[in-house]
């Protein structure tokens, strides 16, 4: 646990992610509730609650305290928070469902019932947000756990969306915690039908 109590702490200053950010931006008019997946140190959670969002925010390690601190009185009325385990993933019924770089590290076992329970989450017409890896990724050796995906098999999760945009990336850059490594990933923004 303390390699993500370190990624907690390095990353929790960061700006909210792009993809985030391009979201709030083409849909200003939207607001309702949005879950955040493994939202780590909280800034894309904190950065929906300040644009309107009743954000229900979710990880593996209870960081809801460090989350709230950075959060005034006013938004922490639109804040909530829950320890879950993706392979025990529950879910209310949501308009927004975001997660960056946290559903890969779903063992691969357990990858297709928590995809099934984050579909039946999002309301018609509402949004998923978020990002998965793909098969080239660094990480993706034979004996790992984590779920890495080829692009159709992205697309097949989606068969019940729109998908407004689609984005694969490979490169090399650093981690969080500072190892370099060859990420391969693929970027979502989807309707749900």
């Amino acid at each position: 646990m303390s390699e993500w109590n370190e990624y907690h702490k390095v990353t929790n200053n960061i700006p909210p992610r792009k993809n985030i950010v391009n979201f709030i931006n083409n849909y200003k008019e939207l607001s309702g509730k949005a879950i955040d997946i493994g939202c780590g140190a909280g800034n894309d959670t904190i950065y929906l609650i300040q644009n309107n969002w009743n954000v229900l925010a979710i990880d593996g390690s209870d960081v809801e305290n460090s989350i709230k601190e950075k959060l005034n009185d006013e938004e922490k009325e639109k804040f909530s928070f829950q320890v879950q385990k993706f392979e025990d993933l529950k879910l209310p019924k949501s308009d927004l469902i975001i997660s960056n770089n946290a559903l890969p590290f779903c063992n691969k076992e357990y990858f297709y019932t928590m995809w099934q329970e984050i579909c039946n989450s999002i309301n018609s017409n509402g949004f998923f947000v978020g990002n998965l890896f793909g098969i080239n990724d660094e990480w993706n050796t034979p004996k790992d756990k984590r779920t890495f995906l080829n692009k159709e098999q992205v697309i097949d999760l989606f068969k019940d969306f729109e998908i407004i945009s689609l984005k694969e990336f490979e490169k090399d850059r650093t981690t969080a915690l500072g190892v370099m490594k060859h990420w391969h990933t693929f970027e979502v923004i989807a309707k749900k039908k």
